[in-house]
Order: C-alpha cells, then structure tokens, then sequence
C-alpha cells in the first residue's frame, strides 16, 4: 500500500509526476477550494505535506492529519509553517536552500534591468507603431548605487551580479557580515544610500512591513523598489501612496501582501512592473527542489533523518 501524501501548492509536473510514481498523493493546489477539500478528503492516513513559506500549514491544519509525520517546504521559504507545533507533535519540518538562488538573483537582474531601460514601457509603444514617441534617455544600471535588503545566499548573488554591472553595493542585515560591501545599520538608510532598493530577506515578523512609508520617503522620487522577497515585507498601502504621489520613480513586485490576489490599485499604476510570484521558476531550480524532496521523503519513510531540517 502507497504511503499518502497531501500536496497544497501548485507542483511542477516533473515533482508531481515524480510524487505520484511512489506514493498516493492528494492533490489540492488552488487556495479557495482547500478548505472544502479538506473537509471531504481521507486524510487519516496522511503521512507528509508538501507546501511553501506562502501556504504554510498551521496548527489546526496539523490536527486534521492523525498520521503526518513531515511537512516538507518545497523551496526555500517556510514562514507560514508552524514550525513550534510541529516540534510539539514530533512532527519534522524541512525546506529546500539554494535551489533557486541563482534564478532569483538573475529575476531581481532582470527587473533592475527592465526598470532602467524603461523596456517595459517601450515594447507596447514599439508594437503600437509610436515609434516617435519613444524619447526617453534612459540610465543605466552601471555607476548606479544598489541597496540590499538581506544578503544571505540570493543577495550576495544579487550583489555579485550587480558588481558585473557596475554598481556600488550596499546592504542591511541585522549584523555587519565580512564582505567589502559598504554596511547601513537601518533600512531608512540603506534607502537613502541607494538608486535601487532590492528586498531579499526572508519573510516573517521580524522584516513585517519594514519597507514603510518613512523607507519610501527615504528612497526618494528617483529611486525604485524590487521585491523579490515576501509580499508582507513591503507596507502595500505606503507602497501606493508613494507610486501615485510620485514619492519613488516605480517599484517592481514578483511577491505580494495576500497574493495571489494582488491589490487592484497596483495593477493600475503605470510606474510599476508586476510578475506573478516567478522569480524562483526554472527548470534547473525545479530539477533540484523535486530531487531533495523526494530524497528526503524516502530517508522520512525509511527511519533516517531527512536533510535540511528546520
């Protein structure tokens, strides 16, 4: 008999394919039809959970599942995850780092790109022939001053990345770290430092909504936002404010406060470029996180530890 296994995100095909091969998997990806789903489905038998740091698993969640033994974050985020009950039901808890750090890093690039060069204003004109009305001197990013937000393993790629292209780097992290970047002691000074303002920390309560109003201010009305983090990082009614008052030159968001949904004024702004929570898709970082969650079920199921324990 197959072990059961309860997947509540969206999968790759290649990781529910892989899934399927071996275990009895329940399948339940889209948000609002969870909770029925819940209801209606066996979960008796159900032995791990696969999730993200956006969907988590509480603890209420944990009670409907008599037999679950691991929650597996599939990727690299698990701030939704209670991690304390888990521990208190004996239940591990594991996540997948550095499998995307590479992908993110080049998204954040492609954003700060983009953002300079104008390209996503400038293809529609293009496609609509207005040619003409393309005049813009856009800068570039060589010479610009970037500021990080988090410097773990996707910001120092971030940075590196950065350093190719000519911009001075800064960064805040709760403690200076050993690099030659130059260190800010707050986020309102890393905004005032820099042209561009990348967030790459984790998630959680300690980063809730620490680019605010005040940050925003800070980064001033040439300066932009990327958010390649959390959605909960970012203060989304300051973020408005200061994109409708023209406080900052445009923000680029892959992550959002209450995502999937996503507030309808930022959908409206024109100074904004928007991407669907993708930073962290390739096939390469798919390959590796279907492969750790597989090794690390079978080493669940076969009485060993699994890697990556939180």
């Amino acid at each position: 008999m197959k072990r059961s296994i309860l997947a509540l995100i969206a999968l790759p095909e290649i990781t529910l394919e892989a899934l399927k091969s071996t275990y009895d998997v329940l399948y339940a990806p889209e948000v609002s039809k969870q909770a029925a789903f819940l209801k209606q489905a066996n979960l008796s038998q159900v032995q791990a959970v696969v999730t993200n740091g956006t969907r988590g698993l509480s603890a209420t969640e944990m009670e409907l599942l008599p037999a679950l033994e691991m929650v597996s974050a599939f990727g690299v985020g698990y701030e939704n995850v209670d991690i304390e009950s888990a521990h208190q039901r004996g239940i591990r808890a594991s996540f997948c780092p550095g499998a995307n750090d590479d992908t993110v890093a080049d998204h954040a690039l492609g954003m700060m790109l983009c953002l300079a060069r104008g390209f996503h204003h400038i293809d529609p004109l293009l496609k609509s022939g207005r040619w003409a009305d393309i005049r813009d001197e856009r800068p570039t990013l060589n010479l610009s001053r970037l500021g990080l937000m988090g410097l773990g393993r996707i910001g120092s790629k971030i940075a590196t990345r950065a350093q190719a292209f000519g911009m001075k780097i800064f960064y805040h992290t709760p403690k200076p770290k050993d690099v030659d970047w130059q260190y800010c002691s707050s986020v309102v000074e890393l905004a005032q430092s820099c042209d561009y303002l990348v967030l790459a920390c984790p998630g959680g309560k300690a980063t809730f909504h620490a680019a605010n109003a005040e940050v925003m201010l800070s980064l001033g009305p040439k300066g932009y936002l990327i958010n390649i983090a959390r959605g909960t990082v970012v203060d989304t009614e300051a973020l408005i404010q200061a994109l409708d008052l023209g406080l900052i030159a445009g923000a680029a968001l892959d992550v959002y406060e209450g995502e999937p949904k996503i507030d309808p004024r930022l959908l409206a702004c024109k100074n904004t470029l928007l991407t669907p929570h993708m930073s962290g898709r390739s096939p390469a970082a798919y390959q590796i996180q279907t492969h750790v969650l597989m090794n690390n079920l079978n080493l669940q199921f076969s009485g060993q530890a699994p890697l990556y324990l939180i």
